[in-house]
């Protein structure tokens, strides 16, 4: 670390010298710079601390920074803040949260740099050291000499935040004329999504679930209402909240709501009704004559101005009061009553609306509009892992649609499709093509560069696409070889983890495709269980791993919510194997109870158990 070095004069005046190895390295050459007040040597010395032990980026020996290079409304706070007010399509809310990001948590480490190309500017190890310094709750380089320790962030929030600075960034990079050549931002090693992170997952509920959440919230008949409205709809808070009388409509005959207002906060945290979320969130729904009565009921008597759900003392319901004074209790007396063992957020109700639209085959585009998405995409990555419950629905209608002697699928018969039947073939006409893809070459006939992971050898035609696959392995890999280090490994075993290469060959000869892309990587859990013939355990089931898994892992890749394995596997045993990977960690816990109740029915049936008895008489 930095140190300080206090010289007396003789004029009786004092000098202080900064010193440091450089990049902290205990046989490096020692660099100092000198100050005449201490208060700057203090500043400089918390700077090197704060970049490994270098010289601050554009600090110019005996100079400092050079002020003429580095222009006021491109230093990074104010430019920063100018572009979050830029910034159009955000509520109030949002644009001071992000300011104070900015001032908090970005400005300490990069106040003192200018975003424009040159002297004294953001480079991509300054980034690098800000993700880490928050990763490991370090202090930065401008806090306070007393402050001793920031917050440690999870890997979710700091992959938030390196966001913004990457978007404040770019835009500089987009200014015209231009203010630099490249993203600092890009290729920063984020921290990685471990399995022992917890995070705030969607709680889908079961129909059951949301009959006693129902029955306990009755204490209170509006919280129950308020409640059940939120479940049959799909609303957000702020928009069931913000209903009023003159919302309550009729669609094609049918009660419905118009959602045209929505609760929101101002820069300074106070609520204001405005506009919905979004121009989708604009929208009408129907809803069942008996929510409709109940709403009916609660709007006689009111202006159409008021509001139909009003909080203890009147008015706006805050989102927190009803979550402590009448959700979380609710929670609890269920777990007491019927064993309820999810713990569901009151926005969970919005989650499981959807679900069961998805469990009913209602098309995507219809729950989109429902929910108030602006895009489909929005609702595909949210609920998009439920979809496989489709799975039987969609190769039924592509059956129907390429054989017409198929039947129409069940979900289409009053579609209108049944007559719609473009041709009529009237034989089975067999394949006309022969396959000789048995030659096909696999991956480039050139030079390739080939990267060996854990003693697997993977070919690529670009050498950036194996150096950045090299780079990210070790990453994944970082914590725990410093485990096994702190165990006493060595590095010739610690090595045989990490990956070796690229090294260029001439051609690739041996098996497997060539990668000319870059290959998908995804986060992936897994578990696996093992039961003997009569239906037990052969062992205690090995717990639920996570990890990063490549493409080319193919035992293990996969970019489903869930799937599930069971085999029968040879050997003296004659066990049956369940095995579930996914994306989704809930989705693979529940998988792995299917799983495993299949492997239990049929591992009776292994054929590898005549085997057995045969060797055994």
């Amino acid at each position: 670390m930095a140190s300080i070095k206090k010289r007396e004069k003789r004029d009786g005046t004092a000098s202080f010298t900064v010193l440091w190895r450089a990049g902290g390295r205990r046989n490096a050459k020692q660099e100092s710079e000198v100050f005449e007040d201490e208060t700057a040597a203090e500043r400089f010395r918390d700077l090197v601390n704060g970049h490994g032990q270098q010289w601050p980026p554009g600090w110019v020996r005996g100079q400092g920074f050079i002020a003429d290079l580095r222009r006021p409304e491109t230093m990074f706070e104010p430019f920063a803040l100018a572009y979050i007010d830029r910034l159009t399509g955000i509520q109030g809310d949002t644009r001071s949260k992000y300011k104070k990001l900015v001032v908090n948590n970005m400005s300490p480490w990069f106040k003192p740099y200018s975003v424009e190309d040159g002297e004294g500017s953001i480079i991509r190890d300054m980034v690098q050291h800000w993700v880490n310094d928050l990763q490991n709750g370090r202090v930065a380089p401008l806090d306070p000499p007393d402050r001793s320790s920031r917050t440690k962030y999870k890997p979710k929030t700091i992959s938030n935040q390196h966001g913004l600075l990457a978007a404040i960034l770019q835009s500089a990079v987009d200014a015209e004329p231009s203010l630099r050549a490249s993203n600092p931002c890009a290729k920063t090693r984020l921290p990685r999504l471990d399995g022992e992170e917890e995070e705030e997952e969607a709680v889908f509920l079961e129909r059951d679930e949301w009959a006693w959440i129902h029955e306990c919230l009755g204490v209170d008949p509006e919280a129950q209402e308020l409640a059940e409205l939120i479940t049959e709809t799909g609303f957000r808070w702020g928009e069931a909240t913000a209903l009023q009388p003159r919302d309550l409509r009729r669609r094609n005959g049918r009660p419905a709501i118009r959602v045209q207002r929505a609760w929101k906060r101002n820069e300074d945290g106070q609520p204001y009704m405005g506009a919905p979320k979004s121009r989708k969130s604009r929208r009408t729904l129907v809803i069942r004559w008996s929510l409709w009565e109940k709403l009916q009921r609660r709007a006689k008597g009111l202006k159409r101005g008021d509001l139909l759900y009003t909080g203890p003392e009147g008015g706006r319901w805050d989102a927190g009061t009803f979550r402590r004074l009448r959700w979380l209790p609710a929670i609890e007396l269920a777990a007491e009553k019927y064993g309820l063992i999810k713990r569901p957020r009151i926005h969970d109700l919005r989650h499981s609306h959807a679900s069961w639209l998805i469990a009913a085959k209602v098309p995507l585009p219809a729950i989109q509009v429902r929910l108030g998405h602006e895009s489909i995409t929005t609702t595909v990555d949210r609920y998009g892992h439920l979809l496989d419950a489709l799975d039987d629905e969609v190769m039924a209608a592509i059956e129907w649609a390429m054989d017409p002697t198929a039947p129409l699928p069940g979900f289409l018969l009053h579609s209108g499709l049944a007559d719609a039947v473009p041709y009529q073939r009237s034989a089975v006409v067999s394949d006309p093509w022969t396959d000789m893809s048995e030659g096909e070459p696999r991956g480039t006939a050139g030079p390739v560069f080939v990267v060996t992971l854990a003693g697997r050898e993977i070919p690529f035609a670009d050498r950036q696409h194996a150096q950045d696959v090299a780079d990210q392995w070790d990453g994944d890999r970082a914590g725990r070889i410093a485990e096994l280090r702190a165990q006493g490994w060595t590095d010739q075993l610690a090595n045989r983890i990490l990956a070796a290469g690229p090294e260029e060959r001439e051609r690739w000869t041996g098996g497997g495709q060539v990668w000319t892309r870059m290959p998908g990587r995804q986060f992936v859990h897994h578990q696996m269980a093992s039961f003997s013939p009569n239906g037990d355990l052969s062992y205690e089931p090995q717990p639920l791993a996570s990890r990063w898994a490549w493409e080319f892992e193919t035992d293990l890749y996969t970019d489903k919510a869930a799937q599930m394995r069971t085999e029968f596997r040879p050997g003296p045993a004659a066990t049956t194997e369940a095995y579930v990977r996914g994306t989704s960690k809930a989705a693979v816990q529940m998988a792995f109870e299917s799983s495993c109740e299949k492997a239990r029915e049929i591992c009776g049936q292994s054929p590898y158990l005549d085997l057995v008895k045969s060797a055994g008489s």
